[in-house]
Formats: C-alpha cells, structure tokens, sequence
C-alpha cells in the first residue's frame, strides 16, 4: 500500500515526537508529503469558563512557540527530503478536529502517539487516539 499524503497528530508530547519519526520513516520510503496537524483547545477563564476567544498577546505566544517547534520538524523532514506543510485546527476537542480534518481531506495514512492514559483517567477522558482510530476513514498506525 502505498502512502502518498501522511497526517501526524501533534501535540509536542514525546509520543507525538515519536510518531513523527516514524512518519519519516513510511515518508521516506514512498516519497510522501507529511501535514502536521496540531489543535489549539482553547482556554479555561473561571470568570466565564471554557472559551475559544485568546488575547491577542496569547495568540502571540502560542503562534511563536508553534513556529519554533514547527521549524524544528521542518529541519528534520528536510535532511530526508521530505515536504511537509503546517495546520493548526481550533477546537475544545483535540479527537474531533483532527478526525474532521482528515475525513475532508484526502490522507492515505495517520501517524498519531498514543499517550499512555491507565486507569481512571481512561475511563473518564477516554482517549483521544482511540477516538480517531474509531472514526476516520483511512489506515491509522498508532505509536508508542
């Protein structure tokens, strides 16, 4: 099967570091192009609860750190050859918006860490690359 247009759910978690590497990896042998994908969630305010409304100077903030980090990978991808491109998605769930994206664009695999939840905070947050795996429409390879 060959994989031409690779999404990697990224979040800067070492296990997103991981699957990225590995995305190189199946890149590089089928000469693919690589979108890294990463969702802005929002905030919490306790005066009024959660909101997707950022201060300017937040929006700031959070737009250089995803550039810094963004730059790092790009370096990576290049020293393979690699095009890889940039999309930030908004929205308070990180599951939905990656599977929303992807089921409208036309990607031959996802590449996305797992996060290693156990316990009680699995059953109660649930996890969000099952979450994916159990809803977008194309092969999914989930590292650890």
């Amino acid at each position: 099967m060959d994989f031409k247009n690779i999404l990697v759910a990224y979040d800067s978690s070492s296990f997103s570091n991981r699957a990225f590497k590995r995305a190189l990896d199946v890149a590089e042998s089928n000469k693919s192009k690589i979108t890294i994908a990463t969702v802005v969630t929002g905030v919490y305010q306790p005066s009024i609860g959660f909101t997707m409304k950022y201060s300017e100077k937040m929006l700031e903030k959070h737009t250089k750190t995803l550039q810094k980090t963004f730059s790092n990978l790009e370096s990576a991808a290049k020293e393979k050859n690699i095009k890889i491109s940039l999309k930030i998605l908004q929205d308070p769930s990180v599951a939905k918006a990656i599977t929303n994206y992807v089921n409208s664009h036309k990607f031959d695999l996802v590449v996305i860490g797992s996060h290693g939840r156990t316990g009680l905070n699995k059953m109660i947050l649930g996890s969000v690359a099952n979450s994916i795996t159990q809803k977008v429409k194309c092969p999914i390879m989930v590292v650890k």
